[in-house]
């Protein structure tokens, strides 16, 4: 009944969009949390104690939802990954999984970086001579069909 009433009174049911965005960052009272951006539904937000673990939790949580919903075709997960405060710096493009990360920067000096974790990829470019690591973020687009659906 609510889903009808829903339609009657707000026309389309809302369902996920083809991109959904999580913001991960310091929680201010410790650990990484999770916001959400995007045109359609998205899950709460999410708190891990580590940066891998919050995004693996986003991801999963972003699987299930998409899971309950009609399919999307070609829908991504897009973390916005801001280890400390973005100003306009380098942004790091991840690809891989985990276990064998790269970034590399997308936005001029192709500089890049590997590790297994999330942890090791911020340090990493922390590391970086002539870089001002303290003002890059990182980028990791997924395909949601490709993500797990539960953490193990």
């Amino acid at each position: 009944m609510a889903s009808l009433l829903s339609r009657l009174l707000g026309g389309k049911e809302r369902q996920p969009a083809a991109l959904i965005t999580g913001v991960i960052g310091p929680d201010p009272n410790g650990g990484w949390s999770v916001t959400w951006a995007g045109d359609g539904l998205w899950p709460s937000g999410v708190h891990a104690s580590s940066l891998t673990q919050a995004a693996d939790q986003a991801a999963a949580a972003v699987a299930a939802l998409y899971a309950q919903h009609p399919p999307v075709a070609d829908a991504e997960l897009q973390l916005a990954i801001h280890p400390w405060e973005y100003k306009g710096g380098p942004m790091f493009d991840i690809s891989g999984q985990a276990g064998g990360l790269t970034a590399r920067d997308i936005q001029g000096s192709e500089r890049s970086v590997s590790g297994k974790t999330l942890e090791e990829l911020v340090a990493a470019v922390r590391g970086l001579p002539d870089l001002p690591a303290e003002d890059s973020m990182f980028r990791w687009v997924r395909a949601v069909a490709s993500l797990p659906t539960a953490l193990s």
